[in-house]
Order: structure tokens, then C-alpha cells, then sequence
């Protein structure tokens, strides 16, 4: 994603959350609302959505139930979410790019457009690591090429296409093979890792604990600077490799949601994503601030980010 297309979002998004409601909407669900996460438990993306559906349930006494609904990176959880009805007791939480990478390269094959849903916000926007266990042979992504063509592949686990895309692209402009082994979860992609399944994998804040406990070593940051958690670690882009990416989680309800619903479940939305207990996992758990973009704003991060990921991906 361009960067002065991230600014205008955000820019965007500070002018829209100024118009939220300040006061709760009169909308209240009648029966407790289903939260549908696209990945596998225990990873990051499951940890932040319980956490803001506990928050939300204590600030405001709805119930929400938490489901997990794996597979395609969220893009068969949203081919679900589509067909349910808008009375918003059914929700999403996404991650941003393999939806984006599904409409913009076989669009005919999923059951939504971008039109498809009412935005709700967004919960953070990830650093992105690839990851090696504490004692491999390589501590970088040059040295990881090389042990793949030393070695004639390297295994590597992923949960998301995007990831696996880059490796992929790499592999061929590195002329080298790189197995890719397809995990739930960011927690499935740390047992791989940990048990030698694999020789790396990707991290976006599950795989924090076992880095500082020196079973894991950050060899690379997918994100278009450096890490956070690792700012010592090049960039793709420093080592050669044009390539980044800027994963939004977000939630997502069908469209045509009531204005009055769709209103009242952004302004809890906005108050759980501020709450201390919200911030505070949130940047455990991906090593990242919670931001929440808004209704308008999440639209708007989701058009301007098509073009350039289907750009990206079709190189």
C-alpha cells in the first residue's frame, strides 16, 4: 500500500471518528451477537477479538459470543458472513489482505464484492515478521536463500497468502524452492516452527514470547519499516526484495445494516478499541497500537488498498 494512500486514510479516518455519536445509540440487540473470527484459536487475531468482545460485553451489557471460523484467511469466513442477515447480531473479524488478494485475483470465484458489508472499524494494523527458531543457520533473509539452495528447499509456514506470495516471489527471483506449509494460526506456525516442522514462519505478535525467550529470532520485517519489536532487522525492501504489507484487522457485518444498528455497533466498537484492556492486548499481541479507523474510514482503507495489492500480486 502507498504511503500517502495510508496517510489520507488516516486522515480520513481522524475526520470521521470527529463525527461519531458521542452518546449510545438507541440500538440494542435482542438476542446476544455472534463475533465470526476467520482464524484458528489462540493465534493473534482470536486473542484481540475475545478481548474486545469481553470489553464490549462489560461496557455495554450486550452479550457477544465469540466463533472461530478458519480457513482462506478469513475469505471463507466472509464468504459465510455475506449471506446472513443484516440485523447486526452477526459480525466478522478479518484480516484485510486475503480478501483483498481474492477480489483482485479471481473475483468471479468469491460470493462478495467490496460492497458486499457495512464496515464497522478497524482494531490495529500489524508488523509483519518472518521468523526463524533461535538456533538456525541463517539469521537473515540472504542467508535464508542461501540455505535454501544449499539445503534444495526451506520449509516455510504460513496462514496468510499474502506472505506466502512473497516468499514465493522470492524464491523465484532467488531461483531457490521454498516449501510452503499452510497453518490456522499463528500459534499453529509457532508449535511448527518450535517442533522443527518447518525452518520459518511468519509472525505478527504471537510469536513475541518465544523471541524474547531466545526460541525465536526475527529474520526479516515484512512491513514496509522496521519492526518494532526488532529494529535492528532490515526490511525486504532494504535487503533487496520490493515487497511489503500492511495487514488491517478489522470487523465487518453484511450490508445494509439499519443506520441505527450500524451506528450503535460502531460507537461501542470505538469505545472497546480505546479501553485500556483493548490497548494493552492489542499491542502484546502484534506489537502495534489499537486503531480504530471507523465505518467510513475502513471503507475507504479497503478501496484505496485493492489496487495496489492486486498491483503487488500480479508482478
Amino acid at each position: 500500500m502507498k504511503l500517502n494512500n495510508l496517510l489520507k486514510t488516516a486522515a480520513f479516518a481522524a475526520a470521521t471518528a470527529l463525527s461519531l455519536p458521542q452518546a449510545a445509540a438507541a440500538w440494542t440487540p435482542e438476542e446476544p451477537i455472534v463475533l465470526r473470527i476467520g482464524f484458528g484459536a489462540g493465534g493473534e487475531t482470536d486473542t484481540m477479538g475475545r478481548v474486545l468482545a469481553a470489553t464490549i460485553e462489560r461496557q455495554t451489557g450486550w452479550d457477544v459470543v465469540v466463533e472461530n471460523r478458519p480457513g482462506g484467511g478469513g475469505v471463507a469466513m466472509l464468504s459465510a458472513l455475506v449471506n446472513e442477515a443484516p440485523d447486526g447480531l452477526v459480525l466478522g473479524m478479518a484480516v484485510n489482505i486475503p480478501p483483498l488478494m481474492a477480489l483482485s485475483q479471481r473475483p468471479d470465484s468469491v460470493p462478495f464484492t467490496l460492497d458486499s458489508f457495512d464496515y464497522i472499524g478497524t482494531v490495529t494494523v500489524a508488523e509483519t515478521a518472518l521468523i526463524a527458531g533461535g538456533d538456525a543457520m541463517f539469521s537473515s533473509i540472504g542467508e535464508l536463500v542461501e540455505f535454501a539452495r544449499r539445503e534444495g528447499s526451506a520449509k516455510i509456514a504460513w496462514d496468510a497468502p499474502d506472505a506466502k506470495a512473497i516468499l514465493q516471489k522470492i524464491g523465484q527471483q532467488e531461483g531457490v524452492s521454498f516449501r510452503m506449509v499452510k497453518a490456522e494460526s499463528g500459534a499453529e506456525m509457532n508449535k511448527l516452527l518450535l517442533g522443527g516442522q518447518v525452518d520459518a514462519a511468519f509472525g505478527t505478535g504471537a510469536h513475541l514470547p518465544f523471541i524474547e525467550e531466545g526460541q525465536m529470532k526475527t529474520i526479516a520485517s515484512l512491513s514496509d519499516k522496521r519492526l518494532s519489536s526488532a529494529p535492528d532487522v532490515p526490511t525486504l525492501i532494504e535487503s533487496g526484495h520490493d515487497f511489503f504489507i500492511a495487514p488491517y484487522f478489522y470487523i465487518t457485518a453484511p450490508g445494509s445494516l439499519p443506520t441505527d444498528a450500524k451506528t450503535a455497533l460502531a460507537d461501542a466498537m470505538d469505545k472497546a478499541v480505546a479501553d485500556e484492556a483493548v490497548q494493552t492486548v492489542v499491542q502484546n499481541a502484534v506489537s502495534a497500537p489499537a486503531v480504530n479507523l471507523g465505518p467510513e474510514g475502513t471503507r475507504q482503507m479497503m478501496q484505496d488498498s485493492l489496487g495496489p495489492i492486486g498491483a503487488l500480486f500480479a508482478q
